[in-house]
């Protein structure tokens, strides 16, 4: 591209670069969920987590209550479909548990997002979810593999 733009205007070079980086925004999801974005154990330690600090509010099963909307299903994937994993780490860095929001480790609230994919199908890898908000901003929620 370097040598195509060397050819142009710096007007013509300038848009170019501005289309360039407009398109790797655009597909800057390297991964999605149906990529086994989390391992089986962290998943395991979400649930204990999810237990201890989730259940009262979301319901054992994860159908939600009063107050809690349900985080599996098709709501779930309604509301977090073109998301990403960093979305719903954040969100839930930010605002849970609703009576102390913030504090668990950045591990359990990486280990409840691994629980939720979980429990919402997304198969398994062999690495765990991270807790860096780049890489999590590169995994994209889509509620079918394609």
């Amino acid at each position: 591209m370097r040598r195509w733009i060397t050819g142009c205007n710096r007007y013509q070079a300038r848009v170019v670069m501005i289309l360039a980086a407009g398109c790797c925004v655009a597909g800057a999801f390297t991964r999605s969920v149906w990529d086994g974005v989390y391992t089986k154990e962290q998943a395991h330690r979400g649930q204990t987590v999810y237990g201890q600090e989730c259940a009262k509010c979301h319901g054992e099963n994860l159908a939600g209550g009063e107050a809690a909307p349900a985080l599996t299903g098709a709501e779930f994937l309604s509301h977090w479909n073109g998301k990403t994993a960093g979305a719903i780490y954040d969100t839930l860095r930010k605002t849970m548990p609703t009576d102390d929001p913030g504090s668990l480790s950045t591990r359990e609230y990486a280990d409840l997002a691994a629980y939720l994919f979980s429990a919402n199908d997304f198969p398994a890898g062999e690495k765990e979810l991270e807790r860096d908000a780049a890489a999590l901003n590169e995994i994209r929620i889509e509620p079918k593999h394609q």
